[in-house]
């Protein structure tokens, strides 16, 4: 999983890693984000994108890791992300044409089949029910993989494989796609460098954030737990590092939850230990806050 954190942010390892996946050799992206946090018109729900992209016809795409798909239905998931991602792109006047709304495709990656076929891939396009022939043609496309199934595309069962053990030399990586070599490489050099650092503590903050997202939905209290697992006291110790320097810098608590959307209750008790005994160390404090 780690391969998709690393590669998400590049541009050519994005634009390998859809080209595989929408089996398009020629796929050319014009533009890549990661962790865009998109609104809602009343600015009540928000969504936080892993990866958009548009390419240079004006498509967009938008990419998912999904790893708890019994929590959350991940079908209608998909369908919210639809609805956001269409909103901003219109803007009121009367010279707007709803014929100029780009094609998007939502594209979630599992590690389980949600659909139970044995298929390493299902897409799905709107269309008529009474005439199989017509298509509505609406320019959007979901489409959900799935890690468990060796059923597909080769090089996407490759690709598939490699994004759960990100080595070139897994034996299940049966097709050295030109595109899965380059993609290896970016994430060999970036393992290399500086920023490996930040991509790993990238990783704890979005498990972080995954699980009290599940907590708040589900209201299940095992959900924070849940996204722990991945980053535990080193990443609830980076969030009070983050925290601690706003603080110094003389931001509020609601200053400070605003900024790295967090409840003002959390904020406010990181503060308290913080300020009850300044030896402490962000990962004491994290330890504390994980009791």
């Amino acid at each position: 999983m780690a391969t998709w954190l690393v590669a998400r942010g590049n541009k050519t390892a994005y634009e390998s890693t859809l080209s595989i996946i929408l089996d398009e050799p020629d796929l050319e992206l014009a533009e890549v984000e990661v962790e865009q946090v998109v609104l809602n018109k009343s600015g009540k729900r928000a969504i936080r994108l892993d990866a958009w992209a548009r390419d240079v016809s004006d498509r967009r795409f938008n990419t998912e890791m999904q790893n708890d798909t019994e929590a959350d239905d991940v079908r209608r998931r998909a369908r919210f992300y639809q609805g956001l991602l269409d909103t901003p792109v219109l803007k009121a006047g009367k010279t707007t044409r709803y014929k100029h709304l780009p094609s998007t495709v939502i594209i979630f990656i599992t590690q389980e089949d949600i659909f139970g076929r044995d298929r390493a891939i299902y897409t799905f396009t709107e269309q008529c029910e009474e005439f199989s022939d017509l298509p509505l043609d609406d320019g959007t496309k979901k489409i959900f993989l799935n890690m468990t199934s060796k059923n597909g595309r080769p090089e996407l069962i490759s690709l598939l494989q490699y994004m759960k053990n990100t080595t070139i030399d897994n034996p299940e990586v049966k097709i050295k796609d030109k595109r899965i070599i380059t993609l290896n490489e970016i994430v060999n050099e970036v393992k290399q460098s500086e920023e490996w650092e930040a991509v790993k503590m990238n990783i704890l903050e979005i498990g972080i954030e995954k699980g009290r997202e599940e907590g708040r939905e589900e209201g299940r209290k095992d959900g924070l737990q849940d996204g722990l697992k991945i980053g535990r006291a080193e990443g609830e110790a980076k969030l009070v590092s983050m925290i601690r320097r706003k603080l110094e810098k003389g931001l509020s608590v609601t200053a400070i939850s605003e900024a790295l959307e967090l409840e003002d209750a959390y904020v406010q008790k990181v503060i308290n230990l913080i300020t009850e005994d300044s030896s402490k160390s962000d990962l004491e404090i994290a330890k504390i806050l994980l009791r």
